[in-house]
């Protein structure tokens, strides 16, 4: 229960209303470079939608007045703002004909005009028949389910689609720069665009959409909060760590399991919601481990819990903000807390489609842990006289995985198989690291040696292979591991 915990108090830390709680940026929101400043997550095309009454319900749409091209969250980086206008929540799924708000993520594109022309209406131009189109995507998993739920009139989607046609060259001309895109759909008001959440029906058909989230049955106590209601959802509406039939660490997420019965309200539902998107956009690492992404979630233990975890929350800011980094080094603010009643629970996962596959889930690590896992690091840096590495948390973590996985390249160049296994034994050894768990020191040179003739010997061209380094980093992993376990010990 720590980690729901955790997020649970993180979800009733920001202020917020019924809806915002829902919601979510449909791109990340960075800080980065010299002065903290924002970086641009992507690009947003938005299509100019024009009605007859953007007030009515249903709208009536006559057709598409324009298609433009703008950053994300372009001006003022009001976050809470910027989530009520996009008004975004994920998907429930990859394969639903709905979704919350009509805004497509359309990806990178490619450099060539062909290629991105395709990924719109297809290689032969019949984006109706070709269902991983954008075109297909946007008329039958997005646009359509506004018309047959009475918020469209009847009509309006072919001719939203009749106008993206006669401007798909111009839509092609936009996608173009090497940034995540979105489409979003909103409509002109006296030359003004206004985003999904700036137009009723569009609120209106959210809200309908959360509500059918919400299951409907006998009276039952809330498992967070003890209210006793008759409308509840499970975890898997905020945590998508699993489908029923697959087991998870979660209460109500294993079908088969006594353990299913924890019902939330919907009032706590809207907490964990708001909880879920704080930890994506405040407490995620997303750079020490490629393609994985790493929770690092503070909790407090005992009275005044709240208060102390806001002060926390605002330390940890005052930290990035002060030492000109960014989330990715939250490993290093975490260990300089001094709070006794201060712990940290960490999750790494990664997005799979809709799904999200938890690897590692580590519970309970106060900060005095994380410090000496620096000092080891410190440590074995000064033995084996390595002045150039950074003597910080962050960059321990990112050696294991980068050490341990270099060997799954042959001749500079990388081995898709041999890159997961060794990528899922960093992750193991990481995992033992916060849990303060003996490593077997062993393995890890049965590997060593297992590999070096790779590094040494491969038929490939090895020029760009730094053997002189890696084999030093061996040695520095070896010492660095050898130390940890002698303070586990102790």
């Amino acid at each position: 229960m720590g980690f729901l915990n955790a997020v649970y108090e993180l979800g009733k830390q920001e202020e917020r209303d019924t809806l915002s709680s829902f919601l979510k940026l449909p791109l990340p929101f960075e800080k980065t470079g010299k002065n903290n400043e924002h970086k641009k997550g992507g690009n947003e095309i938005r299509v100019h939608l024009r009605v007859e009454n953007v007030n009515e319900n249903p709208i009536k749409v006559l057709g598409v007045n324009s298609i433009d091209l703008v950053d994300f969250m372009s001006g003022e980086k009001d976050i809470l703002k910027w989530k009520n206008k996009y008004l975004y929540r994920d998907p429930v799924g990859a394969n639903t004909s709905w979704k919350f708000t009509p805004i497509l993520k359309i990806g990178k594109p490619s450099k060539d005009e062909n290629k991105r022309k395709a990924t719109f209406i297809g290689e032969k131009g019949d984006w109706s028949k070709e269902n991983k189109t954008h075109f297909y995507k946007i008329k039958n998993k997005m646009l359509m389910d506004y018309e047959n739920s009475g918020y469209f009139t009847a009509g309006s989607v072919d001719r939203i689609m009749k106008g993206l046609e006669d401007e798909i060259d111009q839509i092609v001309d936009l996608f173009s720069e090497n940034e995540s895109h979105l489409i979003i759909f909103g409509v002109d008001v006296d030359e003004k665009f206004l985003y999904p959440g700036e137009i009723p029906a569009f609120k209106k058909y959210f809200k309908e959409k959360i509500d059918s989230q919400i299951g409907k049955g006998k009276t039952v106590k809330c498992s967070m909060c003890g209210k006793e209601t008759a409308s509840t959802v499970n975890l898997d509406k905020v945590f998508n760590f699993a489908t029923f039939d697959k087991k998870s660490f979660l209460p109500a997420l294993d079908k088969n399991s006594s353990s299913k019965v924890f019902p939330i309200c919907t009032d706590c539902f809207a907490i964990f919601s708001n909880g879920r998107e704080r930890l994506d956009r405040e407490f995620m690492d997303m750079r020490t481990i490629p393609g994985m992404r790493i929770w690092c979630i503070p909790e407090i233990i005992g009275s005044d819990s709240s208060s102390s975890l806001k002060n926390v929350v605002n330390q940890f800011k005052e930290y990035v903000a002060k030492e000109n980094t960014g989330i990715e080094d939250m490993f290093d603010s975490f260990a300089k807390f001094k709070n006794e009643n201060l712990l940290f629970h960490f999750v790494f996962w990664e997005p799979n489609n809709a799904q999200e596959i938890v690897h590692l889930m580590i519970e309970d690590v106060p900060p005095t842990h994380l410090r000496m896992i620096e000092k080891c690091w410190r440590e074995s840096l000064n033995a084996v006289g390595d002045n150039e590495k950074q003597k910080k948390l962050s960059r321990v973590l990112k050696f294991v995985y980068q050490t341990i996985t270099s060997f799954g390249k042959d001749g500079g160049k990388k081995n898709k198989a041999d890159l997961k296994v060794l990528r899922d034994f960093s992750i193991e050894i990481i995992g033992k690291l916060l849990n303060k768990e003996k490593i077997n020191v062993e393995s890890i040179k049965a590997l060593f040696v297992q590999l070096i003739p790779k590094l040494l010997y491969s038929s490939e061209d090895n020029s760009g292979v730094k053997r002189d380094s890696e084999i030093k980093d061996m040695f520095l992993m070896i010492d660095f591991i050898s130390r940890f376990n002698s303070e586990v010990r102790k």
